[in-house]
């Protein structure tokens, strides 16, 4: 069973997600804030896998691409030497 969250500083209760982007800090952050006054309650990490897994694929995709010019850079040394 779950308690109800009551802000210290209002005393209200409701609370709602909230990203911040903390100054100086390399992450994002969520804050679970007061619906009421805002205060903030409690700070957890920010996940976005779907954007982790984007960037990664754009590295995948340019490690592929270098690859393949280095397999085509290999093929042609092979087929001077063969000469």
């Amino acid at each position: 069973m779950f308690g109800t969250t009551i802000c210290g500083h209002c005393g209200k209760t409701g609370t709602k997600a909230q990203e911040i982007s903390p100054s100086g800090a390399n992450f994002k952050q969520v804050a679970i804030c007061c619906s009421s006054c805002s205060a903030i309650l409690g700070v957890t990490g920010f996940f976005d896998v779907g954007a982790v897994v984007k960037v990664q694929e754009k590295k995948i995709d340019a490690m592929t691409h270098q690859i393949g010019d280095l397999t085509r850079a290999v093929e042609d040394l092979q087929r001077q030497l063969r000469q």
